[in-house]
């Protein structure tokens, strides 16, 4: 008697078709791009370790599974608290702040998940490192790494950040020879599977199908054909479908310049010419060669920059020398009254600079402001300000400060952390500034010299009538981190607004004299630095030295609640 007897018949098995699909047999090779998990069951390797850290989260390696020439990594994310809009992404674009990881192997080769797939595909070399799937969401995730090589014996470092969480670069050190004994235990599920006799591909269909719908019912469809390099274009004699990386690569740069493009004619979409478009990506190569095919070494562009003045920017010294050695105008004004030498002459590249014909040192006040902001700016190194607003004004205390919020001194809810709390937890601040009254939630932290008043989720120290308030008698200057984009400062001096500016853009003719200390023009600042030249900016236009990052990041030292009728939220 079965088992099953007694249930329902289900119906005779389909008829034999010559389109059915037959797996073939693993094809081992030096690279594994996805796990084969086809054909084995993966050695499992528990591993436990705390890989990552900020306040609100905490990032767990939990083990591998070790294919026969690749491992999957295992990775559990734990949150303790959701922002305003929802839960962050665990993963996201390369330009964001979201969690990255990486791989230091032992033989020195680096591997990331931000790491672009190279063009074309096949001239890729070494391991990738990829997500290959995953689970969960809210407070806990599930994240799977696929390294498509086994790791080379010795140690390697799991290398783990993500910049929206406050969570620093952590590196763990994992030893790669286990993994590698434990790949010859994989278990291969059809170690006799021989090729078909016909292959599926010949009628448009592909021998390896994935996930569950491989084997769940679903409406008859053709599946794609299975990849294959595709077939290389001619060479072309124009600009068109230039990527920023092949801008980079001089032999494409060459390639389209022998077959006649222009080296003069301005890049499709573009107001600069093919000189700044290699200079900014810092390819020497390729500036070398636009400049023998006949390139103008000082062309401008559609603001009258010229391709040094790009290269300067974007800190390409190898592209900036060679425009250098072909006789490009260091000294030439350009924006703001400024040449790309005395740009230049502000950061590392000034050595390249300093000794050239024309040259002028900058003078003492010149060099005491770049010292004075790059001092700021290190006192909030590392700082993520995206969704604060943030105040600093000289002259008021904390005390003041309040009043001038419309509220006495002693009133607000606000406490100090209990003793033993986390400093970093805004549960422990005595009031909830992500809550529904977000835009009255201000923390005042005294300074020497003045206050810093901060909202880590509202724009309100941002606007007019909250800084005219702060102001009379003084000067402060209130800034807001966009989560959608932009940094916005207004300038507030005894109760007057005198400037409402966007931060972080390259300046302009008129622009303040602080962009250009503040080197707002950078496109090679360091990501670290990127809100905290914004911060030291505000810093410097209020009057105000802040010795230490606290009063931005939190906890302050009081929180006062801006009345709910209070013309300020207008």
């Amino acid at each position: 008697m079965s088992f099953f007897d007694g249930l329902p018949a289900s119906a005779p098995p389909p008829e034999p078709s010559q389109d059915t699909l037959e797996l073939g047999p693993y094809a081992p090779g030096d690279d594994e791009e996805f796990a084969p998990a086809h054909w084995f069951v993966p050695a499992q390797l528990p591993q436990v370790a705390e890989a990552g850290a900020g306040p609100d989260v905490r990032i767990l390696l939990t083990g591998w599974e070790v294919w026969p020439g690749s491992v999957t990594m295992r990775l559990s994310v734990f949150l303790r608290r959701l922002r305003p809009g929802g839960p962050p992404a665990p993963h996201g674009h390369p330009g964001d702040g979201a969690l990255r990881c990486g791989l230091l192997l032992a033989d020195g080769r680096k591997v990331t998940t931000l790491d672009g797939a190279p063009w074309p595909l096949a001239e890729r070399r070494g391991p990738t490192l990829r997500m290959s799937g995953g689970s969960g969401g809210a407070f806990h995730y599930q994240l799977e790494l696929h390294l498509s090589q086994l790791p080379p014996a010795g140690a390697t470092q799991l290398v783990v950040e993500w910049p929206d969480q406050q969570v620093p670069e952590t590196v763990t050190v994992v030893d790669a020879g286990p993994l590698r004994a434990a790949a010859g235990g994989a278990r291969e599920v059809w170690p006799d599977a021989a090729p078909p006799a016909e292959r599926a591909e010949s009628r448009g269909f592909r021998t390896r199908a994935t996930g569950p719908a491989a084997i769940m019912a679903r409406p008859a469809e053709p599946e794609p054909r299975p990849w294959a390099p595709p077939v290389p274009e001619p060479p072309r004699g124009d600009w068109e479908f230039l990527s920023p990386p092949q801008w980079r690569d001089p032999a494409a740069v060459l390639a389209r310049l022998e077959h006649g493009a222009d080296p003069t004619a301005l890049a499709p979409d573009s107001p600069e010419t093919p000189l700044h478009l290699a200079a900014a990506h810092g390819s020497p190569g390729a500036v070398a060669a636009l400049l023998e095919y006949g390139a103008a070494v000082d062309a401008p562009d559609d603001q009258g920059c010229t391709a040094l003045w790009g290269a300067v920017c974007h800190g390409a010294a190898a592209a900036a020398e060679v425009l250098l050695r072909a006789g490009a105008d260091a000294w030439r004004p350009q924006l703001g009254g400024r040449s790309p030498g005395r740009l230049a002459l502000t950061t590392a590249l000034a050595p390249l600079f300093a000794g050239l014909p024309g040259a002028v040192p900058l003078s003492p006040k010149e060099r005491a402001a770049v010292r004075d902001a790059d001092e700021r700016a290190a006192v909030f190194r590392g700082v993520r300000a995206e969704g604060r607003s943030v105040a600093f004004v000289a002259g008021v205390d904390e005390a003041e400060a309040v009043r001038r919020l419309g509220r006495a001194p002693a009133d607000g809810p606000g406490r100090a952390p209990a003793p033993g709390a986390d400093p970093s937890d805004p549960d422990s601040w005595g009031l909830d500034p992500y809550g529904a009254d977000a835009h009255r939630a201000v923390g005042v932290t005294g300074v020497p010299g003045g206050c810093v008043l901060l909202q880590p989720a509202s724009y309100v120290l941002g606007t007019d009538p909250l800084l005219a308030a702060l102001s009379p008698g003084t000067t402060a200057y209130g800034l807001y981190v966009s989560p959608r984009g932009g940094t916005f400062g207004v300038l507030a001096r005894d109760g007057r607004v005198e400037l409402s500016e966007e931060l972080g853009l390259p300046p302009l003719d008129g622009a303040p004299e602080g962009h250009w200390t503040h080197r707002f023009w950078s496109r090679s600042l360091p990501d670290d630095l990127y809100d905290a030249s914004a911060l030291a900016y505000a810093s410097a236009a209020a009057g105000l030295r802040v010795p230490t990052p606290q009063p931005v990041i939190g906890p302050p030292r009081r929180w006062v609640e801006i009345p709910a009728d209070s013309r300020l939220l207008a």
